[in-house]
Parts: C-alpha cells; structure tokens; sequence
C-alpha cells in the first residue's frame, strides 16, 4: 500500500541508524559515515516522493527534523568540517544560520548565501552546497521561515528575501570572509528569494537562481499536489481557495529589473514543478549582465545543483564575476 511508504523506509532506515551510533562509539568514522549517509538517504526517502501519488504532508515531517539535523551534524563533525551555527537577527526575528568554511581555507574568502527549496532546511541544502566549498567558496545556509528550526514558527512571506539580505550582512562582517565578493543562490522556491535578495541588496555581487518558479500564485493550480499542500503549510493557508489567494502575492513580476549584480539563471527542460517558461519570463526582464543556462531533459532535480553538468559550470560562472573579471 502507498500508505505504508513512510513507515517501510522509517523500518529500513533503523538499522542503519543503529549502526551509525555503534560506529561513532567505536570510533570508527568511516564506518559511521556510511551509516549515516544511508539513513539520510532513506530517511529523506521516506518523506518525500514524485508529489502525484507519493508524498508525505509536510507537517508529518515535523517527528524527522530533529533526527535529519542530528545526523547531518555528525556527519560535520566526523569529516572535521569548518561549521558554526551563527545567529541571524531580521525584521520578523531570529533564524540560526550554518557558515561553512571552504576545506583548508585561509584569509578572507568569497562566500555565498544558500536559501533552501521549498520543504528544505539549512542542514540539507548545505551538503548540496558542497561543490562550492570545494571550489574555494565559504556557504552560509540558514532556515527561512516555516522550515527548519522554524518549522512552526511564523509562516513564510513574499517578501521573506528581507532574511537574506540579513545573511549578507552578517556575512559581511565575519573576519574569514571577503565583503566584497559575496553572492547569493537559492534552488527552486530559495532561487525566487535569490533573485530578490539581489535585487534589494547591494551586497550581493552575483546570483545564482537554480529552477526558479516566476509567478507561484498561477503556478499552484496546475502544480502536483505535494507542492500545493507544501506551500498551503508554509503559508498557513487553511483552505484551497486561500492557497491559490497567498500564491498571488508571490511572484517576480517587478524585481529582475532591478538586479543591478550579474545574473545566472539554471533551469532543467523538463521541469514539472518550476516550468522551465519562467527562465524566459525572468530573463527577458533581467537588466544586468546575464547568463541562461537551460540543462536539455532535466527536470526539478537542477534545484539542487549537484549533478557536475549543472553545477561545473556554475562555478565557473561565480568564479569569473566574484574575480572581478567579468563585471
């Protein structure tokens, strides 16, 4: 039964997570590596899926997070990872921020702030952003509103970039970090707040915008349900109607024109979340320098840029415009 999806990869996850323990206990990091990245694999498993038939409410994820950041931070601490949980005071509160240096780093780096996809959190999308941290690049993942640590907290808002461009400011001050070659990424529902991170702050000297949806509210009518009932819960919506209302008020109709950084839009040709339109809408409003870069057959998969088709290229886009060489 489709019902049982949940609890057969919660079943299938336990020995694993058993045997992640056991190994810490042991000392035996590469060992506990393995577990732990295969409970990660099947944990996430079983919370998510193709978002028609197989899917998991979102407020059911709620018993997991704890586990999931647990498990994330265990996997930092065995590979001697540079993180620390940094604070990042807004307008509407307090979120907790992950700032992971690049391996073997030393004096002030270029750094990026990640803002997650819908349903994500800071520990996931920080191990997305690995590849950059392996290029020379310092990540800053922090939880927006609704998700993460502030999974029932105060609901998310089109106008939640204002976190954001908190981020870049407190990255800014950070002694391991270069203020003047900041940027900002976000995938899927994190890449529409990345476009208007950049367009509100002027810190930002680049953004990189992986499968980003343009106009939510007519989007949401045709989405798969895992999306729609997604975003109802991140929103507070109550009703379909009131879901369809609150998705009117999230697009980006007025804000590449006034992205004064250089652009970078990635978007897989068969995406059935983000259709792959929205680059066009976005692109033919960007005014500053700007790249499209359309991934042929991929679908919303480009939102988490790891594949190295994807994320190769993008990182050598960063690297040109945070040098200086190509503003």
């Amino acid at each position: 039964s489709l019902k049982m999806w949940r609890s057969i990869w919660e079943d299938l996850a336990a020995p694993h997570l058993k045997a992640a323990e056991a190994a810490l206990a042991r000392g035996n990091k590469a060992a506990a590596d393995s577990a732990i990245r295969t409970s990660l694999t099947m944990l996430g498993l079983a919370y998510s899926g193709d978002g028609y038939y197989i899917y998991v409410p979102l407020p059911e994820r709620r018993r997991i997070l704890p586990v999931q950041r647990r498990l994330y931070q265990q996997l930092r601490e065995i590979n001697g990872d540079r993180v620390e949980r940094v604070a990042i005071p807004h307008a509407r509160g307090v979120t907790a921020g992950l700032l992971h240096l690049p391996p073997g780093a030393t004096g002030r780096v270029p750094a990026l702030v990640v803002i997650h996809p819908l349903a994500g959190d800071k520990d996931d999308y920080d191990v997305t952003a690995e590849p950059f941290r392996q290029a020379g690049f310092a990540t800053f993942c922090f939880d927006m509103p609704a998700h993460g640590e502030n999974f029932d907290g105060p609901r998310i808002r089109p106008d939640d970039e204002q976190v954001a461009v908190a981020a870049l400011e407190v990255l800014a001050d950070r002694p391991e970090v270069d203020a003047d070659r900041l940027a900002v990424m976000g995938g899927s529902l994190g890449a529409f707040f990345a476009l208007r991170t950049a367009a509100l702050s002027s810190r930002a000297r680049a953004c990189l915008a992986f499968a980003s949806p343009f106009d939510i509210g007519s989007g949401l009518a045709r989405a798969v349900p895992g999306i729609r009932h997604s975003f109802a819960w991140v929103v507070g919506a109550q009703t379909y109607a009131e879901t369809l209302e609150k998705g009117k008020l999230f697009s980006l109709y007025d804000v590449p024109q006034r992205i004064k950084c250089p652009v970078l839009i990635v978007h897989g040709t068969r995406d059935h979340i983000c259709d792959f339109t929205a680059s066009y809408e976005i692109a033919r409003r960007v005014r500053s320098p700007l790249t499209v870069q359309p991934v042929v057959g991929a679908d919303h998969e480009v939102a988490q840029p790891k594949d190295p088709r994807i994320v190769g290229p993008a990182i050598a886009w960063l690297r040109t415009f945070l040098n200086g060489n190509g503003r």
